[in-house]
């Protein structure tokens, strides 16, 4: 039996209703397949929930969802990476109809006495929205300029000496900042707009090397490790002045 792992991406309007309903629709009905229908692909790997562990073991998965790497980063950072092989990726932000992406599921027939999937949660008001950045492990050199430049100390060390996604809670909600300045753009943010920080393929490496450039100057000026030290300093400060009881 096929597993099929379909995000609704419920804290984010970037998949639109008219791709999403028929794809969950065709799946709810579909024969042979178990759906391991989510409300946010982001949020599961936030909290490395263990269903993300066992659709990385099965023998056949197909994840619905965003772009790829978005997506192998995102099993990585639950401690769940998928295999190079055997899985499939529908990938509903890049698709123009939802006939083109149903050609790609794995729905031979249908058994419409299958019980209805219940619609996606809605969040509740003031519920954390799950932005944080995903780290591409094949394009990341661990150079820690992400480590040095964040303020929020969503960065840190791990045991292999690595830079991870240590605290992705503390990340400011919508700032794309360590993305636009990594210089191997192996940062993502899989809710934001633009173009590879989506974990889109980087389609041409030296005018978004050119782009990261630029940005560092515009956000650091000249002087990138001076203007890192400083940040590092003032992450120190910030550190010292939080109030008893509080924790990291």
């Amino acid at each position: 039996m096929s597993v099929v792992l379909f995000c609704n991406c419920a804290y984010a309007g970037i998949i639109a209703p008219r791709i999403r309903q028929p794809l969950l629709q065709a799946l709810t009905t579909a024969a042979d397949v178990e759906l391991v229908a989510v409300a946010d692909l982001c949020e599961l790997a936030a909290r490395r929930d263990p269903r993300l562990q066992a659709c990385a073991e099965s023998a056949k998965l197909t994840v619905v969802a965003c772009f790829p790497r978005a997506v192998r980063g995102l099993f990585a950072a639950a401690g769940a990476p998928l295999p190079r092989e055997g899985v499939t990726f529908v990938n509903m932000r890049a698709a123009g109809s939802a006939e083109e992406l149903l050609r790609q599921l794995p729905i031979p027939g249908s058994d419409h006495s299958r019980p209805q999937v219940p619609p996606a949660p809605v969040p509740a008001a003031g519920a954390w929205i799950p932005w944080f950045p995903v780290i591409d492990r094949e394009r990341c050199r661990n150079c820690k300029q992400c480590l040095s430049f964040c303020l929020f100390g969503v960065y840190a060390l791990g045991e292999n000496g690595r830079v991870e996604v240590r605290n992705p809670q503390k990340c400011k909600t919508n700032c794309p900042a360590c993305a636009r300045i990594c210089p191997e753009i192996a940062i993502m943010f899989p809710k934001y707009t633009e173009a590879p920080i989506t974990g889109a393929e980087v389609a041409d490496e030296q005018v978004e090397r050119q782009k990261v450039k630029v940005n560092v100057q515009k956000m650091l000026g000249d002087d990138v490790y001076a203007a890192l030290a400083r940040r590092r300093q003032q992450a120190r400060l910030r550190l010292l002045k939080r109030p008893p009881g509080v924790k990291d």
